[in-house]
């Protein structure tokens, strides 16, 4: 059976207080054993108690003591390798979720353009669409196109040679906006 949360606060009998840590205290001990035997490291515990002014050195307080020289005698360099301070640290926590962010942003944003081509794929006209809209996905399939093309391991016939592609000869490359031709749904965008 699992043992319930504990609530983390001040013990204000003192006795129940010594009891805990006293409890506490070998328990680290024994996980600090066992982590040094699995792993086959050096490694020392010490407590200070204020109510009774004693220190619990683990092993023993001569080898806590002989290991902790031996740290502060490696080079500074060496002694911080792993060593973070909370600046560094919430730094380091920022950009994981900084990075989580923005590919939540992206998977959101692909979505949307899926979203709107099922839109468009379902009868919405072009018309109805903003130009962001429309920019947006005229990236986004031109995105889907180049990964498709990769996936398939071919070539789209229109890359090796110099012709239009998707519908760009109507479109002039200067102005950027071009009228479709007579009886046509209505002006393009030129994906540049």
């Amino acid at each position: 059976m699992a043992r319930p949360k504990l609530k983390l606060a001040w013990i204000e009998d003192r006795k129940k207080r010594n009891i805990a840590c006293q409890k506490r205290m070998k328990g680290l001990m024994k996980m600090a054993e066992e982590l040094t035997i699995l792993s086959d490291t050096k490694a020392c515990l010490t407590f200070f108690n204020r109510d009774d002014g004693k220190l619990v050195a683990w092993p023993s307080q001569e080898e806590a003591e002989s290991l902790i020289e031996r740290f502060y005698a490696l080079p500074e360099n060496q002694r911080n390798m792993n060593a973070d301070d909370q600046e560094s640290y919430i730094k380091t926590i920022t950009k994981k979720i900084e990075k989580k962010l923005e590919h939540s942003r992206k998977v959101v944003e692909e979505l949307e353009m899926d979203h709107l081509m099922l839109q468009i794929q379902n009868g919405r006209m072009l018309a109805d669409l903003s130009q962001t809209e429309v920019e947006k996905l005229m990236s986004y399939a031109s995105k889907k196109i180049t990964v498709l093309t990769r996936e398939l391991g071919a070539e789209h016939p229109y890359t090796s040679v110099d012709e239009p592609f998707l519908g760009d000869e109507i479109i002039p490359k200067a102005t950027g906006v071009a009228v479709a031709p007579e009886g046509g749904p209505g002006p393009y965008l030129d994906a540049i």
